[in-house]
């Protein structure tokens, strides 16, 4: 059976504590301050049973900042109204917290019936509750007239709630622990300890941890929940975690702890917001605020692109810019407070916490559905290919859902498992081609450009890169030679006259040295190239094959190179050795110029050296 952890809402002085007190015996007005001013100011907490939690929450306006923390760990509402006030302004901004935060179910408990004796206007109140719920579509489990002097009405409440929790189970947990921490304390003999909701996941003692967002790394040493010790714990259990060597002052209400590296600090959010219907507030752009994530409150400004401001019932998508660092994930629901006087305006739930300025034009085409906004952010960041397990992380689900949405879309993956679509290649090859023709109109000569050269030039993936450079292949757009790929030979542009002359010297000055080595310094020093140019020059007629590279700066033409080979081969027909002077004799070459071309016929195996001699290599008559 799981563990259901439930929240009280309504007005100052309306009996919440006093009913929790009559549910399950515990007194939750634990401080001194609370106990003498008969208010409650900070979290209060009582088990029902085993598997239940009460979270009593403040009532008073001053405290709603304490409210919004219990409620970030709650999963139904126990709303509590006076008989004989009836709904009273923290009783709705009380709904509308829970609202904003997915509280889909509640209780009501009609307080005070022993006030008013006319059942009639009880029944008007009990009226004017369910109205009121309907217009957030909550469902009522139960609906009860509560006196917490006799305890009347009690025991039907308490007997609705065990009900309900015997037949409820929590949907199947994450990969990803994550629990939004309420309190933090010392127990002697133990050490720190904090406590909270589990959001989503399993934790078992032992783990590592992440405390978030200081990024400090623990271990779980011990777990209670529900006052027992416990090996695990899982989405919606109510728990207590005992850390490993971590200080008191590192652990505090509104921290997060998680899988380590399973969720990234960000300061700044895409969210769709709801303006709440009874505020009077209105939202403009650059405006501060404070938001209530999970159980912590961070400063925000407010950037509105494409609408002027947001009034009473308006909702859109606009960035919030974080005045510290949290941790946030997608789909967090978080409300939204004036800076000064404190209201509750609106609501909003995360959609992107990786902002960058290529949403300025596209935020408010941003889904809210989590299945297309994946597809959105697959095709929005389309030069940075991500895995599914990123994937996983970044909505914070499991591999079999994101199967589903890729079977759904027909996502293409590459052999690592990075996710793109037939759009994000198109873009892909658009973008390529164009860096192709920009580059070959800087370097008309050179043959083309090393996969290295493009993917550090546009910042791509490796494994995208090729899948968009081997489609642009088949299309016979680009080719590929020795490694290089350019636009496909028709579609290059012609070389000028310039070019063609330098290209014509330069091979006929190093055809009439025959075998001799020619220094690219020698050519250099007979016409005024720009030494670019030159090796442009060299480079092309390398691609041409018209010249050998020798190493160090030396070539020879192909031709002249091909004859030596013809030689050699006619030579080691009748000779198993070739000492320096045969060579010399063989190729008409001095000392000098000989030994440079015979170490380069040594490496490539044309030639084995073995002492002062050689012998025949195996490339020779290849």
């Amino acid at each position: 059976m799981a563990q259901i952890v439930i929240g009280t809402a309504g007005h100052i002085d309306h009996g919440k504590t006093s009913l929790v007190k009559s549910l399950t015996g515990t007194e939750t007005d634990s401080l001194n301050e609370e106990k003498k001013r008969g208010m409650t100011i900070d979290l209060g907490f009582a088990y029902l049973n085993n598997t239940i939690t009460i979270i009593d929450v403040p009532g008073h306006e001053k405290f709603i900042k304490n409210m919004t923390a219990g409620a970030a760990n709650i999963h139904y509402g126990l709303i509590v109204v006076a008989a004989d006030d009836g709904i009273m302004p923290q009783t709705v901004e009380h709904l509308n917290i829970l609202n904003i935060l997915g509280i889909k179910g509640v209780w009501v408990a009609i307080t005070k019936i022993d006030i008013v004796k006319d059942n009639e206007w009880i029944d008007l109140i009990e009226l004017e509750i369910n109205e009121y719920l309907l217009r957030y579509n909550f469902e009522i489990f139960s609906c009860n007239r509560i006196n917490n002097l006799s305890g009347q009405g009690v025991n039907k409440l308490k007997n609705s709630i065990m009900s309900f929790a015997t037949d409820k189970e929590m949907d199947k947990p994450l990969q990803y622990f994550r629990m939004n921490v309420d309190r933090s304390f010392i127990k002697k003999g133990f050490g720190t300890i904090v406590t909270g909701t589990v959001a989503h996941g399993k934790a078992k003692i032992g783990d590592s941890i992440e405390v978030l967002p200081n990024s400090i790394h623990t271990k779980i040493r011990g777990i209670q929940t529900h006052g027992r010790d416990t090996q695990l714990i899982s989405k919606g259990d109510r728990a207590a975690v005992n850390l490993l060597n971590v200080k008191l002052n590192e652990l505090y209400r509104g921290i997060v702890i998680s899988t380590p590296r399973a969720i990234k600090n960000t300061k700044q959010i895409i969210a769709k917001i709801t303006m709440i219907n009874e505020t009077n507030w209105v939202l403009k752009n650059q405006q501060r605020l404070r938001l209530h994530f999970g159980t912590d409150e961070v400063l925000a400004r407010v950037t509105i692109k494409n609408q002027k401001k947001f009034k009473k019932g308006d909702n859109g998508n606009i960035i919030f810019t974080l005045e510290s660092k949290i941790p946030v994930c997608l789909e967090d629901k978080f409300v939204i407070r004036s800076y000064s006087p404190m209201n509750t305006i609106a609501g909003g739930t995360v959609l992107i916490t990786d902002v960058n300025s290529y949403y300025d034009n596209l935020i408010d085409e941003i889904p809210m559905n989590p299945k297309d906004r994946f597809i959105f952010l697959l095709e929005s960041n389309w030069e940075e290919p991500i895995s599914s397990k990123r994937w996983q992380k970044i909505f914070l689900t499991n591999h079999y859902k994101i199967e589903e949405w890729c079977k759904e879309f027909k996502i293409q993956r590459s052999a690592s498992d990075i996710l793109f679509t037939s759009k994000n290649v198109q873009k892909g090859k658009q973008k390529t081609i164009s860096f192709l023709k920009k580059f070959h109109s800087k370097n008309s000569l050179r043959i083309g450009c090393s996969l290295e050269t493009i993917s550090s030039s546009i910042g791509w993936h490796q494994d995208f890169l090729k899948i968009v450079l081997n489609g642009l292949i088949e299309e016979k757009k680009i080719e590929m030679v020795n490694d290089f790929y350019s636009i496909f030979s028709s579609n290059k542009e012609p070389l000028t006259k310039l070019q063609t002359e330098q290209i014509k010297y330069t091979e006929n000055f190093i055809k009439k040295s025959g075998l001799t080595p020619v220094e690219m310094n020698a050519i250099q020093k007979t016409k005024k190239y720009k030494p670019s140019q030159l090796l442009e020059v060299i480079n092309f007629l390398k691609f041409k094959d018209k010249i050998e590279d020798l190493g160090n700066n030396f070539f020879i033409h192909k031709n002249y190179f091909i004859i030596l080979l013809d030689s050699l081969k006619k030579y080691f027909d009748h000779s198993i050795e070739l000492t320096i002077s045969d060579f010399k004799a063989l190729s008409g070459l001095t000392r000098k110029t000989a030994i440079p071309l015979l170490e380069f016929l040594d490496k490539k195996e044309y030639t084995i050296r073995k002492d002062n001699i050689r012998i025949v290599g195996k490339n020779l008559n290849d």
